[in-house]
């Protein structure tokens, strides 16, 4: 029996992709079925895009709601684009193809999925059932040993906050004094917003003002607390009403590096269902990146970036990874930027004063324009708004993910934290990577003195160690190589053996250097 329904139509424009994921994620968190929101949002974003931008037509999508289901269908007007059928998995296509990865994702994601045609439309559908829970039972993990449980503080203070319908603080009880400094007293009647470090656009509120109008919010921000620094927390959102029918929100909130305490696993099962035979057990991060993943570093990057661009319909992205003593990001990996002068570019972490000179914290900028060099990775690309936030992983900045656009207004909070959940689904995994590169470069660095001392060692041909040494550097470290001798402490160096990887352009190297000072 469907018991409540919603619908909407979308333009064949590329923008009808993000806002028809709005439209679906809204309603289904409305409905509280936040279990299969994630799932819902990536097959209607597959299922619309294949109807605004390759069938070229108005999609429109219809949310059905039922006791124990979700169904839910996008129908384009062009009915003669053949869809192969469920049972013929070969011919989907390749999963880097964007017109057969839609269905690929039905496949795996949905219960149930199929196509329906009529001479003017064609309709794509797919249903996710709702997960079925013991009484009493929410969530649940495993039985761990001492060593694996989250560290904490000998005592874990939990903040518990109310804010009236107009954002004010009501109640503050005295794990918050403990926490962030203030009296009770202090704070009653103040607006919350006075006290939150929010990601927010320059020039509106603060944004968590929108937040705390939410039936339910959890995530990360910042609150300034008495000592007049900022205190990363993590927060879980509850709005409610009292029995007159007045509206106010209840905040509990924990140190950011305690966020086990709150913080919801991104899928609900139960130890009884969440076994690896099923086959529709989906693993978030695979979700975001797509599967299989990724198995070097570079090529997780940039699918990060791409499918971040793609979430937020951007166009462009980015994301940097932070030194050693994180004082440096440096560019990884981007979309929509001209490559050759970004990759590997640094900029601090710490760029000014403020937040907004911080990567430690989320930003959107509405427009570039009226704060010029505002993110000076984007100078002269024609982006003119831009969402940051950061990767972190135990409370260590790791990274920067950023996404961008040519017109003004495009980014509000909303998008801020859709990113800022996405960079946290893949902030571990990336950090795996690059320490596994990290020891990939060491052992080859380790390799390579080792073979190069080999090689050295077994000649004293002047010649002979002139071409090795340049064969050993071409092609692994380097296309091309130029070595210079010199006879004695005052003599100019001289250029003696040039290698290039491609054999033709060698003659001309060597004429090219030979016309300039020698280094």
């Amino acid at each position: 029996m469907i018991t409540a329904r919603a619908a909407a139509t979308f333009e064949p424009v590329g923008r009808s992709v993000a806002t028809a994921r709005s439209f679906v994620r809204d309603t289904l968190q409305g409905w509280g079925f936040t279990d299969i929101v994630d799932d819902a949002v990536v097959l209607t974003s597959e299922l619309v895009t294949n109807a605004v931008v390759h069938a070229g037509t108005a999609a429109d999508v219809l949310c059905l709601r039922s006791d124990d289901a979700v169904r839910i269908e996008v129908s384009d007007r062009y009915p003669e684009r053949e869809i192969p059928l469920q049972q013929s998995a070969l011919s989907m296509g390749s999963p880097d193809r964007e017109g057969g990865r839609g269905l690929q994702l039905c496949a795996a994601l949905a219960t149930r999925w199929g196509v329906d045609y009529t001479p003017t439309n064609k309709q794509v559908w797919f249903q996710l059932d709702l997960p079925h829970r013991p009484v009493g039972t929410r969530t649940a993990g495993p039985s761990l040993p001492a060593e694996l449980l989250p560290i904490a503080d000998g005592r874990v203070r939990v903040a518990v906050i109310q804010i009236d319908r107009v954002g004010a603080i009501s109640a503050w009880n005295e794990d918050a004094e403990d926490l962030f400094g203030y009296a009770a007293e202090h704070v009653t009647g103040k607006p919350l917003n006075d006290l939150a470090a929010w990601p927010h656009t320059p020039g509106t509120s603060t944004g968590i003002a929108e937040a705390l109008q939410l039936s339910r919010w959890e995530g990360s921000y910042g609150i300034r607390g008495a000592h007049g620094r900022v205190i990363p927390v993590y927060a879980s959102h509850l709005r409610v009403r009292d029995t007159d029918g007045e509206p106010s929100t209840v905040c509990l909130l924990v140190r950011d590096d305690e966020r086990a305490v709150l913080q919801t696993p991104l899928r609900g099962a139960t130890p009884e269902q969440a076994t690896l035979s099923e086959p529709n057990a989906t693993d978030p991060f695979e979700v975001f990146i797509g599967s299989p993943a990724p198995d070097d570093l570079d090529g997780l990057l940039q699918r990060t970036v791409e499918r971040a661009r793609d979430m937020l319909d951007g166009d462009a992205a980015f994301l940097l990874l932070a030194t050693d003593d994180e004082t440096e990001l440096e560019v990884r990996a981007s979309t929509g930027l001209p490559s050759a002068r970004q990759r590997f570019a640094r900029v601090p972490v710490e760029a000014g004063p403020g937040r907004y000179g911080s990567a430690r914290m989320p930003a959107v900028h509405e427009d570039l324009t009226v704060v010029p060099g505002a993110v000076p990775l984007l100078n002269g690309t024609g982006m003119r708004s831009v969402v940051t936030v950061p990767l972190k992983v135990e409370g260590r900045l790791t990274g920067s993910l950023g996404v961008a656009a040519e017109s003004p207004d495009r980014y509000s909070n909303e998008e801020a934290l859709r990113l800022q959940f996405a960079a946290d689904r893949i902030a571990l995994a990336v950090e795996s990577a690059r320490l596994g590169e990290l020891e990939r470069l060491r052992r080859g660095s380790l390799s390579f003195l080792v073979e190069a001392s080999d090689l050295l060692a077994g000649t004293l041909d002047r010649d002979q160690t002139l071409a090795l040494m340049a064969q050993m550097t071409v092609p692994t470290l380097a296309t091309w190589c130029a070595v210079y001798t010199i006879a004695d402490q005052s003599a100019e160096p001289y250029l003696s053996y040039v290698l290039h990887e491609d054999e033709e352009r060698i003659d001309g190297l060597k004429a090219l250097l030979s016309k300039i000072p020698p280094p």
